[in-house]
């Protein structure tokens, strides 16, 4: 009976992999998500062992002084985007306007935010740390990379028509040169100034070369040209996204800033840091598969609502997954993973990591329900529940990093991420069927199920 019930089970199994295989709207999905799982697979084996190798350059307390200026400067980074990133590419498939207006509209629209917005980095870090210059201008060399990050709207064309190629065969070729000139910056004992341009360089590279791609390979010759109304219209629907944006942001970066900020030193900022940068090692996987499915997600939403819930569902289970499977073996292995990397400096960054990896799942599970509350019309629950996220976060950090320094701080963060992106919902009937789709993608039999049923 077992042995039929194997059989039975495999033969469904092929089943459903010829029917994937036969499926044009499929195939284009793996082959998409294939070639940016591919691109950020490659950086992340790259970088992981650069970084390694910065961490133990700098030491603790400079390697915690360069990530609080970033941290800091990432609290502006989510409004820069002005939340066009999902609006845009919704917009490109639906042609509600023309390709060039949307894709120009947005890049001016970005550019300015990026300039307004490191003109009020520069001040405020004055007056938060006014004797502290080289931080001031670590911020500034930073944030003027959001300005550049504007020709980076390229990505949302790519998203749209599921071109990954074009920009992973960039950000690979690009990581490259970054990781050549941090090597470099290593061997010719250079200082944290350096390796702030370093991020500079990376981003003019990245979107210089974005722009002459588009230009290259598209199909669509609309004029680049400003349409006044588009701009209105994509801020007015932008702004829940942009605010939620910015609280997302806080929420996840607000624990650098205020360890850099709270405790007497910047190491603890340092050691907190290279532990969150082992638990984010996986985030390009699920990133990959929410990018790749956005396009097909959306336009099923127009064509078959069954079809775009079962798509949905299959999403949240595939991202819960991952996330579970990777925060096992980090549990299993944190102590080797920081002691390869980091050495005996950062040895405290080992149980910090096995708390932080698990923030992660429901931070992604949280991605890929933002494509639900787009194409249902209700973004401006986003706002609701990333409020809930960072009121959670600012209050533990605030009660548990005096007493128990980067641990509490990880707490805090895997409370607030659980909390907005599993709580703070069900209190709403409008998104409580969306929490209700989360919890289920943890069960082992809704995976089966959905595979059995594709």
């Amino acid at each position: 009976m077992k042995k039929d019930s194997t059989l039975k089970t495999l033969e469904q199994f092929i089943k459903t992999k010829n029917k994937i295989l036969k499926s044009e709207v499929a195939t284009k999905v793996i082959k998409n998500s294939s070639w940016l799982v591919g691109d950020k697979a490659f950086t992340m084996l790259i970088g992981v062992f650069v970084i390694a190798i910065i961490a133990r350059y700098f030491g603790p307390e400079k390697f915690g002084q360069f990530n609080y200026a970033l941290s800091f400067t990432a609290l502006f980074t989510a409004l820069s985007t002005l939340g066009l990133e999902t609006l845009t590419v919704k917009s490109i498939v639906d042609e509600d306007y023309d390709e060039g207006a949307i894709l120009c509209t947005s890049l001016i629209l970005r550019a300015i935010g990026g300039i307004l917005l490191t003109i009020i980095a520069g001040i405020i870090i004055r007056i938060i740390e006014p004797n502290d210059t080289n931080l001031h201008i670590l911020v500034l060399i930073m944030s003027f990379t959001m300005v550049l990050k504007s020709l980076e709207v390229i990505e949302y064309w790519i998203q749209a028509y599921q071109k990954a190629k074009i920009s992973s065969i960039i950000r690979m070729s690009a990581y490259v040169l970054s990781a050549i000139l941090k090597i470099c910056l290593v061997i010719f004992r250079g200082g944290l100034i350096q390796y702030a341009l370093i991020y500079s360089i990376d981003a003019l590279i990245i979107g210089t070369s974005l722009i002459i791609a588009y230009y290259k390979f598209r199909e669509n010759k609309d004029k680049w040209k400003i349409n006044i109304n588009y701009a209105k219209y994509i801020m007015s629907q932008s702004w829940y996204l942009i605010l939620s944006g910015l609280m997302i942001t806080l929420y996840m970066k607000i624990d650098n800033v205020m360890l850099g900020s709270m405790m007497p030193s910047r190491t603890e900022v340092g050691i907190y840091s290279a532990a969150t940068q082992v638990a984010s090692m996986w985030y390009f996987v699920p990133m990959a598969v929410i990018t790749s499915l956005k396009p097909v997600i959306m336009g099923k939403k127009k064509i078959d609502e069954k079809s775009y819930i079962k798509s949905l569902q299959l999403l949240y289970t595939i991202v819960a997954w991952m996330g579970i499977g990777f925060g096992i073996f980090i549990l299993g292995f944190s102590n080797i993973i920081i002691g390869i990397l980091y050495g005996a400096e950062y040895a405290n960054a080992a149980s910090i990591l096995s708390i932080s990896v698990w923030a992660g799942t429901f931070a992604m599970l949280g991605s890929a329900r933002s494509i639900w509350l787009i194409c249902e019309g209700l973004q401006k629950y986003t706002l609701i529940y990333t409020f809930v996220g960072l009121v959670v976060n600012i209050s533990l950090n605030y009660i548990l990093i005096p007493i128990m320094g980067g641990y509490g701080a990880a707490i805090a963060t895997l409370s607030a991420q659980f909390s907005a992106n599993i709580l703070a919902l069900v209190v709403f009937k409008d998104t409580r069927i969306s929490t209700i789709m989360i919890l289920k993608s943890f069960s082992p039999k809704r995976l089966l199920l959905i595979l059995k049923n594709s």
